[in-house]
């Protein structure tokens, strides 16, 4: 990694961090969750695990709402003022753009995705502690490691959304990049109904549209497996982060090979 990535990268961060929408959405995300703990009265014994999980969609949904304002357009805003042009006259080539506007606003989620999930499984360990009568690191063996293994899960389609945004800033304004993101992850969430709709009419139809299968990414895995703590399959686990961080790839090095044959004005 170069100096000019890096520097793209911190310039990125600080970009996303100045603007309104990163402290609203912080803002509003930590009062949700906080929030969260009143809506067990009909939970029946099970308000650790239906906090966590309506916690965990809330950091999710958040830092998925950011992540694609964020990179929607940052290369597309590049383009249309001009200011790529600069950055091109520097020694700094376009593969080095693409990833480091990537790394930036991914760094800038991760500071509110950790700040709201350090929140989320702090109030649950002092809960626990509180109606089980134990001590905090009790509390953090009973429900930390759960909720925190879930929180990792959650992240990983939210960096996958992240590199889809930044590849669709190339071609597309802001408005068409979040409805292609918005697709995309509807699609990937109905992966399996989508599969088993087209088994009714044979596997020809699942054969014929496995490359879609492909290039949709399987987001629906990774919510299935954040909610399994107890009955894990570790192999399953590795494949899915394996396959995480070779969708992202993926991503950003199609994404880098059209913005290098793309001509800047």
């Amino acid at each position: 990694m170069n100096r000019g990535m890096l520097a793209i990268a911190g310039n990125t961060a600080r970009d996303v961090m100045r603007q309104t929408v990163f402290y609203l959405i912080a803002g509003g995300g930590v009062a949700l969750v906080l929030c969260s703990f009143s809506f067990t009265l009909f939970a029946f014994g099970e308000e650790s695990r239906m906090i966590r999980d309506m916690g965990i969609s809330t950091i999710t949904m958040c830092c998925l709402t950011l992540a694609s304002l964020s990179a929607a357009n940052t290369i597309s805003k590049e383009l249309e003022k001009g200011t790529i042009m600069t950055l091109l006259s520097k020694p700094v080539g376009k593969h080095s753009i693409i990833v480091g506007k990537f790394l930036g606003i991914l760094a800038a989620v991760s500071v509110i995705f950790m700040m709201m999930g350090a929140i989320l499984t702090c109030s649950l360990c002092i809960q626990a502690s509180l109606d089980g009568h134990i001590g905090f690191f009790a509390g953090f063996i009973q429900v930390g490691y759960s909720t925190i293994f879930q929180l990792v899960f959650s992240f990983l389609p939210i960096a996958m959304l992240c590199a889809i945004a930044t590849a669709g800033s190339i071609f597309l304004g802001m408005v068409s990049n979040l409805c292609c993101c918005m697709v995309i992850y509807v699609f990937g969430n109905l992966m399996s109904f989508f599969h088993g709709a087209l088994r009714m009419y044979g596997d020809w139809s699942a054969w014929c549209l496995a490359p879609v299968f492909v290039l949709f990414p399987n987001l629906e895995e990774f919510s299935a497996v954040g909610g399994k703590f107890e009955s894990l399959n570790s192999h399953h686990v590795a494949l899915l982060m394996i396959y995480a961080v070779l969708y992202i790839t993926f991503v950003i090095v199609l994404s880098c090979e059209f913005f290098d044959k793309k001509e800047c004005r």
